[in-house]
């Protein structure tokens, strides 16, 4: 499930060209980045509303963990190159 977030953020980011910004955003707020997984969780009620709720608790877990925001970091690096190479 983590993976499949993951590729599916990014893919999302690189189609709307916004991987630069995300990816300044993602490490300019690491360190902030388990707050905003836990917001989330806390926001559960209202966002479930709009995403299935298996989703944002997945979402979560990959901005919970630092290894999992790595690999999306690089998951939107490999695909910006290889849109870049086309």
């Amino acid at each position: 499930m983590r993976e499949r977030v993951i590729e599916r953020v990014a893919r999302i980011v690189v189609e709307r060209r916004l991987e630069t910004p995300a990816m300044m955003f993602l490490e300019s707020n690491r360190p902030l980045t388990f707050l905003a997984g836990q917001g989330m969780l806390a926001a559960l009620p209202v966002v479930g509303a709009f995403i299935p709720p298996a989703e944002v608790e997945a979402l979560s877990r990959v901005l919970d963990s630092e290894e999992s925001l790595d690999r999306l970091i690089e998951r939107i690096e490999a695909l910006a190159q290889e849109r870049d190479q086309r």
